[in-house]
């Protein structure tokens, strides 16, 4: 998990020496991502299928909110978020519907966190 961090961190460092088109900024577009994710994660799972299939949706939007943060300048932002796309990353991993609805609380605690770090401190 650090290393994908450190990695997240200096893409846009290692895109930018070798050539590579940077990542897009599109703040908004990682403001309404987090939201959406906010809003997919707020109900338990009814069932071990639909937990599955809605962490996999999660961490997608998750992910794609990273690298738009990243492409912003917004390192902080972005770790917070990688943070929580990571725990929901593990959730089609869960075997037991009761792990997966801690899971899901532990994912909404840090989905909190991350947008109220967005809301109080905008881009760093």
């Amino acid at each position: 998990m650090r290393r994908a961090l450190i990695l997240a961190a200096l893409a846009p460092l290692l895109l930018a020496q070798s050539g590579l088109p940077r990542a897009h900024c599109d703040y908004g577009a990682g403001r309404e991502a987090l939201r959406e994710a906010e809003r997919m994660a707020r109900a338990a799972p009814a069932d071990l299928l639909e937990g599955r299939e809605r962490g996999e949706l999660l961490t997608a939007r998750l992910r794609a909110a990273v690298t738009l943060f990243l492409g912003c300048g917004c390192p902080m932002l972005a770790e917070s978020v990688a943070e929580a796309a990571g725990l929901a990353a593990q959730l089609p991993a869960e075997a037991e519907l009761v792990r997966m609805a801690r899971g899901y609380e532990a994912l909404r605690w840090r989905i909190a966190q991350a947008r109220e770090r967005m809301e109080r401190q905008a881009c760093r």
